[in-house]
């Protein structure tokens, strides 16, 4: 198994390149990587991404978000 580093709470694998701009994806400062932070060569665990109907009463939904259709700012504990 490949041994990884901890990288700004994000899991890559250790062959990582200390900076972007040095890795074979990257194409310059302006475009950057060509594969995208979220599909990196070298992540070792994709990054948690803030789903915002985990524990939602309403969801999943479907088209639209139920809890913006109600106007509500939190979801309650117990619908």
């Amino acid at each position: 198994m490949n041994s990884t580093i901890m990288i700004e709470g994000i899991r890559y694998y250790r062959e990582r390149p200390a900076t972007c701009s040095q890795c074979y994806f990257w194409k310059n400062r302006k475009a950057g990587c060509v594969l995208g932070e979220e599909n990196c060569y070298y992540l070792a665990m994709p990054p948690k991404k803030n789903n915002p109907c985990e524990g939602c009463c309403y969801g999943p939904c479907v088209s639209f978000c139920m809890k913006k259709v109600l106007g509500q700012k939190g979801v309650p504990a117990n619908a």
